[in-house]
């Protein structure tokens, strides 16, 4: 059991660190202590003097009360820091201040009435104190000097009243009656105080003799557990190793680096001059060999793949040897219960039978403990793991041959797993190929299939145009042209009316009545304003009428001359929902309309401008101050385009596939992603150019080079079928 300093003086070191340390933390909380009971008390004097006055000693009550706090500020600021390596200076440090405290109770006790105090009681705060620290010797040390105090106090409180009590010549006085009977009274409360003082102690020192027994049993029960930490502590290290091997041979599925790792990993936890890995060639002539070893050495064999630290003695482990044990990884020992054995443990190798044929080989290595670990997956060896020694009295522990036999299943189900995903690999390679190709193929189909089925529906939707304007022209045409002789007949209608106004005025009466009854001059001036807006509103429909059969162009089919001015201004007018001059204001460079004309297919390159002005003017929606510029100039023999938009730009991750089918920034249902596509395609069957700038926050440019002469194309190209496409 353990026991205190004070009963047991050949304590050794250890003990004694760990009870002096105990020793400080208990006085730095006792003057912790003294601080927080000082500053308590210190409040309890400000509230007795307001209600005491005069009657109450403040000032010197409260001086003890401070010099309490002070000495017990220094101690735990300075000294017991200075001291915390000593038990014995601790235990007289924490005697003197027992001693400063029952000297500064005395003389609370004092200059609060005296004998009459009721503060006597904290006289016993000492005490109990005193066996927070000390033993039993201590704490009735304490209640001894502690009884004194008061009993000297009483004395020296009533030594003026003391020859009173020594008189014969009056001893029935009063004043002598008073002194016996004070003095009987100080006798009877020092007796009384001396009592409970020791009966105090008495009970302090049972609390402090019941506290360490409880500690010096925690104390057994901790070691107890600490040894069965350590224990366990050992397992899971243990357990942490293995996992850490299987981790490391798990974590990738290359075989150099599976045995690597096993090979790295084993050999921290196996005390071994050599660990290594044998597996069978899986490749050519040589044999796969991975050793980490804690010799150095210079030799080295041909033909093998060697792992681990610089300079290892692989040399040790010679061709014939190699090929001796790799011959016999599947090999299995019985013992004499008939058991098989799958671990060979040589502790003599040199002498065993199971190397005579290699005994030279294995002399020369110099190692004399040797186990041999096959890696089995079900029946079959995937390689051998060696561990060797040269000591002669080396004994390979239970958890080591554990450890390597777990180490083996794992790598061999690693190297298994590892062939498996080899060959699983080259198959998956070649089905990678092909399905490119196929999806390669697959996707041409498909962008052709779509874009036959959108060309046919943009030219099924521009014949649908032309056919609207055509049919819209003649009657427009119609009214159009009844509009003059309408105009003439109202003039001359007037004439007739104002011809009547010469007859004389008593014979044109009822006709003036009737001319302001129906409003004469009124109608005549609204049927000129309904002529003109007539005539206006009929030139508005033969206009936009002109501007559709422009853009349909279904007349132009073949290669002809065209102003590209032309065909952008009257696709803007088709998007006139988005341009003008209470919508996106449209600015173009001061030669775009002296452009040469340029021989191309005049309605595949309005579906091109169609395509992005509408694009440009989705961007831009929203945009507090939109605008879009159109450039246009002359390179060479090529019309260069730019239509530039100041909408949010176009993100760098996606702009490499703007020209792609089937790709649209827009949201699902409202895009078919063939827009630009189709545009790139248009423009390079005209033998051109488009690309584009971008930049966030900023807007975006097109650029589209035409050639001045397009060659003429297959007959059978599906962009001769398109006229008109949707924006992406």
């Amino acid at each position: 059991m353990t026991q205190s300093i004070a009963r047991e003086p050949n304590i050794d070191r250890s003990k004694s660190r760990e009870l002096t340390s105990e020793l400080y933390l208990k006085s730095e909380q006792l003057l912790r202590f003294r601080i927080a009971f000082s500053l308590v008390s210190l409040c309890l004097c400000v509230g007795i003097y307001s209600f005491a006055g005069v009657e109450f000693e403040f000032y010197r009550a409260t001086g003890i009360i401070c010099s309490v706090s002070i000495y017990s500020f220094i101690g735990l600021a300075f000294v017991v820091k200075a001291l915390r390596s000593s038990r014995a200076k601790l235990q007289s440090f924490n005697a003197i201040l027992l001693v400063l405290d029952a000297l500064a109770l005395t003389g609370l006790v004092h200059f609060t009435h005296g004998i009459e105090s009721d503060l006597y009681v904290l006289y016993l705060l000492p005490i109990m104190l005193s066996s927070y620290t000390f033993g039993r010797r201590g704490i009735y040390l304490v209640a001894a000097f502690v009884a004194l105090c008061y009993i000297g106090l009483l004395v020296y409180e009533s030594s003026p009243l003391l020859p009173y009590l020594l008189q014969s010549t009056n001893p029935r006085g009063l004043a002598s009656a008073f002194a016996f009977k004070l003095w009987r009274r100080i006798f009877a409360r020092a007796f009384f105080f001396t009592s409970v003082a020791f009966l105090w102690a008495r009970f302090c020192d049972y609390l402090s003799r019941v506290s360490r027994r409880s500690n010096e049993r925690l104390l057994e029960q901790l070691e107890a557990n600490e040894k069965l930490i350590a224990e366990s502590e050992e397992r899971a290290k243990r357990e942490r190793l293995i996992n850490s091997i299987n981790k490391g041979v798990r974590s990738t599925l290359e075989l150099d680096s599976i045995l690597r790792s096993a090979v790295n990993q084993l050999s921290q936890a196996v005390s071994a001059d050599l660990v290594a890995i044998l597996c069978p060639p899986t490749t050519g002539e040589s044999t796969n060999i991975y050793v980490q070893a804690s010799e150095p050495s210079t030799a080295a064999l041909d033909k093998e793949s060697v792992s681990g630290v610089a300079n290892q003695p692989v040399g040790s482990i010679s061709a014939r040897l190699q090929s001796f044990i790799l011959s016999r990884r599947s090999s299995y020992l019985k013992d004499d219960a008939g058991r098989k054995i799958k671990t060979f443990v040589f502790t003599d190798a040199p002498a065993d039978q199971f190397f005579a044929d290699v005994k030279e080989e294995i002399e020369s290595s110099g190692f004399r403990s040797i186990v041999l670990q096959p890696m089995m997956y079900g029946e079959i060896s995937r390689g051998v793991i060696i561990l060797a020694d040269r000591r002669k009295d080396k004994v390979f522990e239970e958890s080591e041959l554990v450890l390597t036999k777990v180490v083996a299943g794992q790598v061999a189900v690693a190297i298994e797993h590892a062939n498996l995903v080899g060959e699983l690999s080259s198959k998956n390679r070649d089905l990678v190929g092909k399905n490119l190709n196929l999806d390669a193929k697959n996707l041409e189909l498909k962008t052709m299939q779509s874009q036959l089925i959108h060309h046919e529906k943009m030219a099924s939707l521009g014949r649908l145009v032309a056919g609207i304007a055509h049919e819209l022209n003649n009657p427009i045409n119609f009214v159009h042209g009844n509009l003059p002789y309408l105009k003439q007949y109202a003039d001359e209608l007037k004439k007739l009316v104002d011809k009547a106004s010469e007859i004389e005025e008593e014979h044109r009466r009822d006709f003036d009545e009737l001319k302001r009854k129906i409003k004469y001059d009124f109608l005549i001036s609204d049927l000129d304003n309904i002529i003109a807006d007539l005539n206006e509103g009929s030139e508005r429909i033969r206009h936009i009428i002109r501007n559709l059969r422009s853009f349909s162009r279904l007349d132009e089919a073949e290669l002809k001359e065209a102003s590209i001015c032309e065909g952008i201004e009257s696709t803007l007018k088709i998007l006139s929902q988005y341009y003008g001059n209470d919508k996106i204001p449209v600015h173009f460079s001061p030669g775009f309309a002296s452009m040469p004309q340029v021989l191309c297919y005049p309605g595949q390159l309005n579906q091109v401008w169609m395509n992005l002005l509408s694009n440009a003017a989705q961007a831009m929606q929203g945009q507090a101050e939109a605008r879009l510029n159109i450039q246009a100039e002359l390179e060479g023999e090529s019309v260069l385009v730019q239509i530039s938009d100041n909408g949010p730009g176009i993100k760098q991750e996606v702009q490499s596939k703007i020209f792609d089918p089937f790709f649209t920034t827009k949201p699902v249902g409202q895009g078919t992603g063939l827009g630009l596509s189709i545009c790139h395609s248009i423009i390079e069957r005209h033998g051109g150019q488009i690309w584009f700038s971008s930049e966030l926050g900023k807007g975006t440019t097109f650029f589209v080079r035409i050639p001045l002469t397009a060659k003429r194309q297959s007959p059978n190209l599906p962009g001769e079928l398109s006229q008109i496409s949707e924006p992406d």
